[in-house]
């Protein structure tokens, strides 16, 4: 059967350490994630409130006070989680994070306050086990379709889980399934995606236009398009002058002859 990570059950998890949420389950979550929609900064960024110090991230998170976040390269320490608005929760850090981030930015839980290495690495996940095809479905041999939508977690993957995690598949965030139909967004210059009407027109344009060149006429010094003479019978006998002159002009019209 063709069988699919159910993405709003997916869970992020290191085998090989204590239980921590989910007793039935021998593995603990990766309390690494937290992610983020930020207009320029982060942490499950949601929004940022214009500074490097307080972030918005999305509800239902594990972060705590005293926790460090990181993305390799920089970090800060919790300092305090408001949590009474209904839409988000903000995060108060101790100190500048040292880097604005951009939306959806995911920072996992790092073991200081530079945020340079994770206290855990997912290694696997939790998820349901779900068909989403009627009947058989071969998908390769002995394996199973392990698929993941990011933007249908419970908690996100940090890249360094993903990257910790290859018999997982990770779609493309800007990706979004909804039920039987996928939205992808419009290529431009900076993403891949679908081309446009507007740029389709474009192209239909050109191929419009591919018969229509019209060449330059021929000079004496360059070339360029001719256009057929006119017929000229053959000559038998002596060719009068008349006759001559009139293949000069032929030639010459055709734009074979300067005239």
């Amino acid at each position: 059967m063709n069988m699919k990570v159910e993405n709003e059950m997916a869970l992020p998890i290191t085998k090989s350490v204590t239980v921590m949420l989910l007793e039935p389950y021998a593995g603990k979550l990766a309390r690494t994630v937290l992610r983020g929609e930020s207009s320029r900064k982060g942490a499950d960024l949601l929004d940022t409130t214009g500074s490097n110090t307080t972030l918005k991230i999305k509800k239902r998170s594990l972060a705590y006070k005293g926790m460090h976040l990181g993305n390799g390269a920089h970090g800060a320490t919790i300092n305090a989680i408001d949590k009474a608005d209904k839409a988000f929760d903000k995060l108060t850090l101790a100190a500048d994070f040292g880097e604005n981030l951009e939306a959806g930015t995911v920072l996992y839980e790092a073991t200081a306050a530079d945020g340079t290495t994770p206290k855990v690495i997912a290694n696997s996940a939790l998820y349901e086990r779900k068909q989403v095809e009627d009947g058989i479905v071969l998908v390769s041999l002995l394996m199973r379709a392990f698929e993941i939508e990011p933007t249908k977690l419970v908690m996100p993957f940090a890249d360094i889980d993903k990257a910790n995690m290859p018999h997982f598949q990770f779609n493309a965030q800007d990706v979004k399934q909804e039920k039987d139909t996928v939205s992808i967004p419009k290529a431009s210059s900076s993403q891949d995606g679908l081309m446009s009407k507007e740029d389709k027109a474009k192209l239909d344009g050109v191929a419009a236009q591919a018969n229509k060149y019209t060449l330059t006429a021929a000079t004496t010094s360059a070339l360029g398009g001719v256009k057929q003479a006119a017929k000229v019978n053959d000559a038998s006998g002596t060719v009068s002058v008349e006759n001559f002159n009139g293949l000069l002009t032929a030639l010459k019209n055709a734009g074979i002859m300067a005239k």
